[in-house]
């Protein structure tokens, strides 16, 4: 053996082109959607009426983001008409308007979808990097990472690789303690579900979270994993 089949693949190493419906949407824009999220339920929170009509209207209108499709542009397109949908499918429904704000509904019901749609994002993109590592013959691939591998107090590292052959992925992180001052190093065993991409806890049994003192500790039991059970 060379060891070179147990490294894994990053996802700059595979295919990097993505269709321009999987690109991530601006955060500035996200963002903005989260406000509106923040401020529109608190504000009817004391009024029950109130509040259940605004939950009926923005369930209808997430429906309605549902049916334009899982992409990106499909969202983008909707948000530019965010109040005039939600109108429509006040009308739709027999819902009144009456003393509610359409853009913060609007933001709220994007909010919620973007979240679905990030999510179905990220599982088509782990499916993705999976078939390639397989293709090109590798046993575990790193689906996700972002940070620096040292850590920082202030920027957490975390990184997702995968077994291909399994689906028994490792989460390895590095962020900062509760008072900021030092870097707490983990690694906890998950799940990748091979059929759907969908992140799971890990089966019955796995291996319990650890905690390391460095970078190099940390990267040692993750090789130490890797290993397991692997083909002589």
């Amino acid at each position: 053996m060379t060891g070179r089949e147990n490294e894994p693949t990053r996802p700059d190493e595979a295919s990097a082109a993505l269709l321009r419906d999987d690109d991530a949407v601006p955060m500035q824009l996200s963002s903005s959607w989260d406000q509106a999220e923040a401020r529109l339920y608190p504000a009817v929170t004391t009024r029950p009426d109130l509040y259940q009509r605004v939950l009926t209207i923005v369930a209808r209108t997430v429906e309605r983001l549902r049916g334009l499709g899982p992409s990106t542009g499909a969202l983008l397109a909707a948000a530019e008409r965010g109040s005039e949908l939600v109108s429509e499918v006040m009308v739709e429904h027999g819902l009144s308007a009456y003393e509610l704000d359409l853009d913060l509904l609007a933001g709220a019901a994007l909010a919620m979808r973007h979240r679905e749609v990030a999510a179905e994002q990220a599982a088509r993109r782990r499916l993705r990097l999976v078939a390639e590592g397989h293709r090109a013959g590798r046993r575990w691939v790193v689906l996700e990472e972002r940070g620096h591998s040292d850590g920082d107090p202030f920027m957490p590292y975390q990184r997702l690789e995968v077994e291909v052959g399994t689906g028994r992925a490792l989460l390895v992180t590095a962020r900062g303690d509760d008072e900021f001052r030092t870097v707490l190093h983990g690694v906890e065993e998950l799940r990748v579900d091979l059929t759907t991409g969908a992140l799971e806890e890990a089966a019955a049994g796995g291996v319990a979270p650890t905690s390391h003192p460095g970078r190099t500790e940390r990267e040692a039991h993750v090789a130490a994993l890797q290993s397991e059970d692997a083909a002589p």
